[in-house]
């Protein structure tokens, strides 16, 4: 077990336990389609993006001051893909009703480091088919299906978003026979001085085991190595930990799988 003692960047964080009920929708929603060009000029057919494989975050804003915190938390959160999913999560940031000049939209962008994004002001993206009205408004949009996985306006919830991209992502996949006989677990849950994640494989496959605290900053690499077939129980010392809710990402070949940790001393 190595411990990490200066932050990095989480690539994806998936965690079921996390998911917001108010957030996180519940129930699947439909995307609802746009063809329309950015504030640069390019073409955008969003189905299709989907179709090719993207996961794409809609963001609304007036824009506003109220608007400057979230859009950039999302837009950290995004950026946090790009290593392990290098061009496959994208940001749209959208005015909220089509009608300030592209000019305006991309002054405020830059004025609050923002620049970069992607931005549109096009009454084709329609704020009200994904609720509103408080700024900013956040969609996560993904899949064959072009599904709803994530709305919510105001605030970003972090580990929601984390957990609707992963769930976009893997919609997205192309699966191959699975690496794993049933579901990592971890216990005992909360943790005092050590916790076992138990890791079923059917393969032999590279296996990483990661501990992230919220903030999606990575704490200890648990483990890093090659498994033969059969079922693994990997200890994880806890007690230099601070106590309380952590995630746990398993990578097994290709396959991920994250779990909730409470540390409590």
């Amino acid at each position: 077990m190595k411990l990490i003692r200066k932050p990095a960047p989480m690539n994806r964080i998936v965690t079921t336990a996390l998911l917001s009920a108010v957030t996180v929708v519940a129930q699947a929603q439909t995307a609802i389609n746009f063809n329309c060009n950015d504030c640069a000029g390019t073409p955008h057919d969003l189905f299709a993006e989907l179709d090719a494989g993207k996961v794409v975050v809609l963001a609304w804003v007036m824009p506003c001051a109220p608007c400057v915190g979230p859009s950039l938390t999302m837009r950290n959160i995004v950026q946090s893909y790009q290593a392990s999913d290098p061009g496959r999560v994208i940001m749209y940031l959208c005015d909220d009703y089509g009608n300030t000049s592209c000019s305006a939209l991309n002054g405020w962008m830059n004025a609050n480091g923002l620049s970069g994004l992607t931005s549109f002001s096009n009454p084709a993206i329609n704020m009200t088919d994904y609720g509103g009205p408080d700024m900013p408004m956040f969609a996560v949009v993904g899949g064959p299906d072009h599904v709803v996985f994530f709305r919510e306006d105001g605030t970003v919830d972090v580990p929601a978003v984390q957990d609707a991209i992963a769930a976009a992502l893997s919609a997205t996949a192309i699966t191959e026979e699975s690496n794993l006989t049933g579901a990592p677990s971890i216990h005992p849950v909360p943790a005092t001085d050590r916790a076992w994640i138990d890791i079923p494989l059917a393969h032999a496959a590279r296996v990483t085991i990661d501990l992230y605290d919220l903030s999606g900053s990575l704490v200890i690499s648990v483990h890093d190595g090659p498994l033969l077939p059969g079922d693994h129980r990997i200890g994880l010392d806890t007690r230099e930990i601070p106590a309380g809710m952590y995630v746990i990402r398993v990578l097994a070949g290709e396959e991920r799988v994250a779990l909730n940790l409470v540390i409590a001393h």
